[in-house]
């Protein structure tokens, strides 16, 4: 009878936080940039939950968007309706260090194998917001849990706007890459006869 009852989930997120940084060249500041994070599904995890996304630069009137659940094809989508915004707030400028924008009201869920795209924007005057860099390899974080891919920048001062600052021309420029942190936690899979597959050999010898 337990075992008709027993809970598939733990309900508790791994104790140490996780951190992913990128490296920090410096290529280049502006408006905004948009990447893709996958998680990995080579571990029996039931989901991660991104709680922390830290950039640095001149800032401003910050928000951060998340795709929405939506098979897309793994295409990241330039449309605000494929979008959900999940934070807002004006921040002070940080050249140096990275500023945290704290997600925990709204953090990223993903499940193993899923890709969402992450958008970082100000609406700050100028070209010195958001620092991000070029595309330097075809994964810009590859840890034990997520993958952050090169993405695109943005060069317009109005969220998801078509029109660059200076007023013609494209305002994406792809090939780029995310500077900064994300933060997460792992919520494993328990132990359950029909998940015993994807505990892996050394999880089933152990």
């Amino acid at each position: 009878m337990a075992a008709l009852t027993r809970a598939t989930k733990a309900n508790y997120i791994i104790h140490d936080r996780i951190q992913a940084e990128t490296t920090d060249r410096e290529d280049h500041t502006f408006c905004g940039i948009m990447f893709p994070v996958k998680c990995k599904d080579i571990l029996p995890l039931d989901h991660l939950v991104i709680n922390s996304v830290a950039v640095r630069g001149a800032l401003g009137p910050l928000t951060v968007w998340v795709t929405k659940s939506e098979d897309l094809n793994g295409e990241i989508q330039l449309s605000k309706k494929h979008w959900t915004k999940i934070y807002q707030k004006e921040h002070q400028p940080s050249f140096v260090g990275y500023k945290e924008l704290d997600l925990s009201a709204n953090p990223i869920i993903l499940k193993p194998g899923q890709v969402k795209g992450i958008y970082i924007h100000s609406t700050r005057r100028g070209d010195e917001a958001i620092v991000y860099d070029n595309k330097a390899k075809q994964k810009t974080v590859d840890d034990s849990f997520i993958t952050i891919l090169p993405g695109r920048a943005h060069v317009s001062e109005k969220v998801f706007g078509s029109i660059p600052i200076w007023g013609w021309g494209s305002a994406w420029r792809d090939n780029r890459e995310f500077v900064g942190q994300l933060k997460y936690g792992a919520v494993y899979k328990l132990w359950n006869p029909q998940e015993n597959l994807s505990f892996g050999g050394s999880f089933r010898t152990a």
